[in-house]
């Protein structure tokens, strides 16, 4: 597994990323999610979710009031499920920023927030996101 943690200052926004998630990882995930406030049925989804074995699968919990997100991706079977995944997730934390700060869905600030995700995330990613890279990670 892969841990990050890092902030968009913008928004004062702080993320604990997990990626290449699988099993063996629930506990440490779940352990985030609890931390950050998550509990109750998504507390239940992510822990079935996490604990399922399944690839190319993700969840993304936000705290609104905290402004913490945890994201998750677990492992994804190729570069190409990892993009989906890596897309579907950041996307989602890229709404709760925007709902949060009642930013218009259609505008080019919701598009700024997922370019700073991008660059806070690209060392990373750009590793998982090559079939090549991969194999050699």
């Amino acid at each position: 597994m892969i841990r990050q943690r890092f902030e968009l200052p913008r928004y004062g926004w702080r993320i604990y990323a997990y990626y290449v998630v699988t099993e063996p990882n629930a506990e440490e995930v779940l352990d985030a999610l609890v931390h950050i406030g998550c509990g109750g049925e998504d507390l239940e989804r992510a822990y079935t979710n996490l604990t399922s074995g399944n690839l190319d699968t993700g969840l993304t919990y936000s705290n609104r009031d905290t402004q913490e997100t945890v994201m998750v991706i677990a492992r994804t079977s190729s570069a190409k499920e990892f993009q989906q995944s890596y897309k579907h997730e950041t996307g989602h934390l890229q709404d709760h920023i925007a709902q949060t700060f009642g930013i218009n869905p259609h505008g080019e600030e919701l598009q700024y927030i997922g370019d700073d995700i991008v660059e806070a995330t690209w060392e990373i990613a750009k590793d998982l996101l090559c079939d090549h890279c991969r194999r050699h990670h």
